[in-house]
């Protein structure tokens, strides 16, 4: 069976991204520069941990981590 990985931001993990995001592509824009995008990096941690996202230094929160069987 193939599996896939899913990871879910919730609703306010979902704002930050975007209003992160955003201010990065606005700084890079009136800097006249073109915009590249953003990494982020994804910490999964046991379950009891729980599992975070970052978008550079800026902790963006937790998020859902799934490993699913494919049907």
């Amino acid at each position: 069976m193939s599996k896939n990985l899913v990871i879910r931001f919730d609703k306010e993990a979902t704002e930050k991204y975007l209003k992160l995001a955003g201010a990065r592509m606005v700084a890079e824009v009136e800097a006249d520069c073109e915009p590249c995008g953003v990494s982020i990096k994804i910490e999964v941690g046991p379950d009891h941990y729980g599992s975070y996202a970052y978008l550079g230094d800026d902790s963006i929160g937790e998020v859902s981590v799934e490993l699913l069987e494919e049907t």
